[in-house]
């Protein structure tokens, strides 16, 4: 009898364990073009986040995920993101979302910025 308890608790205790290490979405891939406000044409070598745009204006951003321990019943932390874009001589703007339940995504998890116009600076000179 003793040899049925000890089974049963350790098929329970590695059904409950098994949910506590899970991947969390920290950024999904984040894809779009960069291009000037006035002229219409792409921007090239803008930074956005951590990589630069190429000729077209186009940018990727790889997905980024983190390991958390959790257990069964925890909801997914909320995501929210805010990557920088910048080039010298343009004002600088953000990508900024937020999902209340996004750090639970699947992995391969996209977010199409679209098209992002950035204006040039314009220097008052008195």
């Amino acid at each position: 009898m003793k040899y049925f308890f000890k089974i049963v608790l350790l098929i329970l205790v590695s059904l409950s364990v098994q949910s506590c290490l899970v991947s969390r979405c920290k950024r999904p891939q984040i894809t779009g073009y960069i291009y000037d406000s006035e002229t219409k044409q792409p921007i090239q070598n803008c930074q956005v986040g951590e990589v630069l745009s190429q000729s077209n204006g186009y940018f990727s951003l790889k997905e980024k995920r983190y390991r958390q321990f959790t257990f069964f019943g925890f909801e997914a932390p909320t995501l929210a993101v805010n990557e920088c874009v910048k080039k010298k001589g343009y004002e600088s703007q953000n990508i900024q979302f937020m999902q209340p339940f996004g750090g639970g995504m699947k992995k391969g998890a996209l977010h199409n910025a679209d098209t992002i116009y950035i204006k040039k600076n314009i220097l008052k000179t008195n």
